[in-house]
């Protein structure tokens, strides 16, 4: 009788271990890769880095791009071809060296990453809805496949971002060092001396635009700049119900972007701090009930002053006004404005182009 208890007490002790052990790989199974990204004009090459799964020194990684000019056409791209991926790991570390073009200068730096941010970003997948044809209904499906990128700014700053096919997200800042020791040759075999390193590089940035150009030449690099694209705002998107609503995408001027998923969220607007938008992307419903979907592109600077008029910490909403008559192919009929306690600011002077067509199906 007690052989019968021990062996139904060590296979209840089994069958715990068993569950616990797929529960954990279930919830393990994210994988990630890599990118890289910099503001736009002001590329960079990568000529050593890795995202380090550990804090030992054998520890393994997964490199970053490399052999290849950064030149992104927004900040946030994932720009660059990652040599690996990995699942079920979370990286500790970031080793990263490259050149940025417009300085002519080298950086370098070893940075400890927030785990359990870019854990908590991964861990329980990202959600999103799509859309079932033969059965005409939305569903809800989890993407567990991640990218992790680091944008790299002119002085050395780098910024590194979680993202997913429905959001990316910043996990981190960091300040890396000038570095002259290194041995650029083992890139670019023109490289091998001071000389051959300022022809290469003045060779990449021919094609640069003359602003860019002037500002190489006279030392006027806008360096401070890129710390007010990352301001943020108490912001909330403002909708009228008649307009039913169903999805608005923003890509935000500091890289990061956001879907809201109205329609699947019982209209709840999620309120959270956000950046000044590079682009919108809204789907609504027309004075017919046909769905559409309008684009909105801002132009960084402007947007930007607009948003900079505001209170620090004050509450901001982003109304979003729609002519529903408007038709496919135009190019009006979207209007925002930003809404405080005791004012309104309209962003018109900021909207460089809008386009709206029709949508067959939400997502």
């Amino acid at each position: 009788m007690k052989n019968k208890i021990k062996v139904i007490v060590l296979l209840t002790l089994l069958n715990l271990t068993l569950a616990s052990c797929q529960k954990n790989m279930e919830q393990k199974k994210y994988s990630w890769t890599t990118a890289a990204c910099t503001p736009k004009n002001y590329p960079a090459e990568i000529f050593s880095g890795h995202l380090i799964l550990g804090t030992k020194p054998n520890s393994a990684y997964v490199y970053m791009p490399f052999d290849c000019i950064i030149d992104s056409k927004n900040l946030g791209d994932n720009d660059g071809s990652s040599s690996g991926e990995t699942t079920g790991n979370t990286p500790k570390v970031l080793d990263i060296t490259w050149m940025s073009y417009t300085e002519n200068k080298s950086y370098s730096g070893i940075f400890n990453l927030d785990t359990d941010k870019i854990e908590a970003l991964m861990i329980n997948g990202s959600e999103r809805p799509y859309w079932d044809v033969p059965t005409k209904k939305a569903g809800i499906v989890k993407d567990y496949d991640f990218t992790i990128n680091a944008a790299l700014f002119p002085g050395g700053i780098v910024v590194l971002y979680v993202f997913s096919p429905s959001s990316m997200t910043i996990v981190g800042r960091y300040q890396a060092h000038e570095d002259k020791n290194v041995d650029w040759k083992v890139a670019h075999k023109s490289m091998t001396d001071k000389k051959g390193i300022d022809e290469y590089v003045n060779y990449m940035n021919e094609d640069l635009p003359q602003e860019i150009k002037d500002q190489i030449t006279q030392e006027t690099i806008p360096f401070g700049y890129w710390d007010t694209l990352f301001r943020t705002y108490s912001l909330t998107p403002v909708v009228k119900p008649e307009d039913k609503v169903e999805t608005i995408k923003f890509n935000y001027i500091n890289g990061e972007f956001e879907s809201i998923f109205l329609s699947l969220n019982n209209n709840i607007m999620p309120i959270k701090k956000r950046a000044a938008p590079r682009k919108m992307n809204i789907v609504w419903h027309d004075i017919n009930d046909r769905r559409m979907e309008s684009y909105v592109y801002f132009d960084e600077k402007k947007i930007k002053t607009l948003f900079e008029q505001t209170k620090p910490n004050e509450g901001i909403g982003f109304v979003i006004n729609i002519d529903r008559n408007t038709k496919p192919r135009e190019t009006t009929g979207i209007s925002i404005k930003l809404k405080t306690n005791d004012r309104e600011i309209d962003l018109q002077e900021a909207i460089v182009s809008q386009e709206t067509f029709t949508k067959p199906v939400p997502y």
